[in-house]
């Protein structure tokens, strides 16, 4: 009988803008548009010095590459994934970020897939932003759009 090992990264120590993508692990400057949406009013400063090819916005629009959107609720979460469904560019892709449990939200990651699923997003990222905040990272389903 072989043992097999799951191969497990650890990326605690990974910087947040890394994580959240937001900055590219290849040498390639690409522009990136990030629309951030909900944040909390701190959040940017969070993010520390960023690439000058890094621009934020305050709405999604056809530049965006990223969107990192904060739900408190889950009206919040129904509206925020009604935009993304409406307005999310189809190479783009999305963190749909949501207190974590211990501040009792109402709601839970399975919360924010299920909303987020019927219209044609997918999860593929999951991420811990703080010890406030947890997302999903989710891109348009192929074929979907």
């Amino acid at each position: 009988m072989t043992n097999k090992t799951q191969k497990h990264t650890d990326y605690s120590g990974t910087p947040l803008p890394k994580k959240l993508g937001i900055v590219s692990a290849s040498a390639k400057a690409v522009p990136a548009e990030v629309a951030l949406l909900g944040a909390p009013e701190d959040f940017r400063q969070s993010l520390g010095e960023l690439p000058a090819y890094v621009t934020f916005a305050k709405r999604i629009t056809p530049d965006t590459t990223l969107g990192l959107c904060f739900v408190r609720s889950v009206k919040e979460l129904e509206a925020m994934v009604d935009l993304l469904g409406a307005q999310l560019p189809e190479r783009a892709s999305a963190w749909i970020l949501h207190p974590k449990a211990a501040h009792k939200p109402g709601f839970n990651q399975n919360d924010v897939r299920d909303a987020a699923l019927p219209r044609g997003l997918v999860d593929y990222k999951v991420c811990s932003v703080d010890e406030d905040w947890s997302g999903l990272k989710f891109a348009w389903r192929k074929g979907s759009s």
